[in-house]
């Protein structure tokens, strides 16, 4: 019999572990006896949106992930409507600990990496008509109106502003500049590219620190997507979540000024 301690541990051991090409996730909350999570994955590492079911307090999920050398994005939605993302790859076992009294505060294990939650809603340092605060990563040509774009593929919907940003520039060539602000944290993203669609063509930027990235902090975004459109002197003339609400109006004043 001792001679087959050995491979029984061997077996045990391999059960408790994910097999590769699957994703283990692990969820244990407090004051959370029993709910339905939603769990999707915005580039490609679920098909659709699926149910983390709890039960007295904890949940377990595995699915079959292909073998991508690189992580993708899981995002878990909870009732309130607050989310945690992390990325994650198959193999991986990743285990979460909360409390359903302090969402935002999650402990995350086995995960490559965690979206840090938005900032708490405060003052806004942006004023309309108030010039826009300097930053080493924009650069706004000279005479030019500029819009500004922050977006992440993990936050669903977001990425809406890639459409409004291709089809302002195509109506305004000759006097608008279009600057995109990334906040994935994805590390196959360089950390400034140019996006091309239609053939139009514009700057993005990202520097794979989520909320936590210092442009984010400067300019207070605190829910994306959000839009910034400053005038050629370089004043705030118009911001907001809502690209056709916010932003549209202000760009009829481009050659009405």
């Amino acid at each position: 019999m001792k001679k087959f301690l050995p491979l029984i541990a061997v077996f045990l051991f391999a059960a408790c572990e994910p097999q590769k090409g699957r994703l283990r996730i692990k969820g244990t909350y407090e004051n959370l006896p029993q709910a339905d999570l939603l769990i999707y994955s915005p580039d490609g590492g679920l098909s659709t949106i699926d149910t983390l079911h709890v039960v007295k307090g904890k949940f377990t999920y595995e699915i079959p992930v292909d073998d991508s050398p690189e992580p993708y994005t899981w995002v878990i939605l909870y009732p309130n409507f607050s989310t945690l993302s992390f990325m994650a790859r198959g193999g991986s076992d990743v285990r979460i600990k909360g409390d359903a009294l302090s969402l935002g505060n999650e402990r995350v294990e086995g995960a490559d990496s965690v979206i840090t939650p938005a900032p708490k809603q405060g003052r806004h340092p942006l004023t309309v008509g108030k010039p826009l605060p300097k930053s080493k990563i924009i650069k706004q040509p000279r005479g030019q109106w500029l819009l500004i774009s922050f977006w992440a593929n993990w936050k669903h919907g977001s990425s809406t502003v890639n459409y409004y940003t291709r089809q302002a520039l195509q109506q305004y060539p000759d006097s608008l500049h279009a600057f995109t602000y990334s906040l994935d944290i994805d590390p196959r993203n360089n950390k400034t590219t140019e996006s091309i669609e239609d053939t139009v063509r514009w700057k993005t930027y990202c520097d794979n620190r989520g909320w936590a990235g210092p442009l984010v902090s400067k300019y207070g975004i605190r829910n994306i997507p959000y839009l910034i459109l400053v005038d050629p002197r370089g004043r705030v003339a118009a911001m907001g979540t809502d690209y056709n609400r916010d932003i549209k109006p202000a760009l009829q004043r481009i050659g009405n000024p």
